[in-house]
């Protein structure tokens, strides 16, 4: 991709082309931003408090999205790797879980794990305004909740487009 403002994901969101925040009255719009306080070794995914929490989310219905943190955090016990090989402490990166939702704030008690704590800066309404980082992560949490339903209406994705794949049990015209 040649453009000139590359983000890491490889995309901006002056490129994506939508009209799905014409759709609703975006103003009371809330956010969060969490972290995780330890850093443990992790066995499984789920042993991730940011993507445990990221599942609960999504079994929730809340919007959310989660990230790896920009930077490497260093680890003392993995040394530095030279030019060309592989980083391994891509593993230790901090990763950030961003919660929206809309109107009153709903009970995270047994949604977010213990774990993770709340960025304070990172938090806020639509009346404050929208950081870049934010509104990017807010359309890809959009995105991510679109993607979802359209699969789980049998939808399939080819690429960048979804279709619905004609069988006998589709509604037709027998033109």
């Amino acid at each position: 991709m040649t453009a000139a403002n590359l983000v890491a994901n490889g995309a901006s969101l002056e490129d994506c082309h939508s009209n799905l925040f014409a759709l609703t009255d975006l103003s009371g719009i809330k956010w969060r931003s969490y972290t995780a306080t330890s850093h443990g070794p992790l066995v499984g995914p789920l042993d991730d408090p940011v993507l445990r929490s990221f599942a609960n989310c999504l079994a929730n219905d809340i919007l959310s999205v989660w990230r790896k943190v920009p930077g490497v955090i260093p680890d003392p016990n993995i040394e530095t790797p030279p030019p060309g090989a592989s980083n391994r402490s891509e593993l230790s990166r901090t990763r950030e879980l961003w919660v929206y939702w809309y109107g009153e704030e709903p009970d995270f008690t047994d949604i977010i794990a213990d774990e993770l704590k709340v960025n304070e800066p990172l938090e806020g309404t639509w009346d404050q305004g929208l950081t870049y980082e934010c509104r990017t992560l807010l359309f890809k949490a959009l995105h991510n909740l679109l993607e979802r339903c359209l699969l789980s209406r049998n939808f399939v994705r080819l690429g960048k487009w979804f279709v619905r794949p004609y069988g006998q049990d589709s509604e037709h015209d027998d033109r």
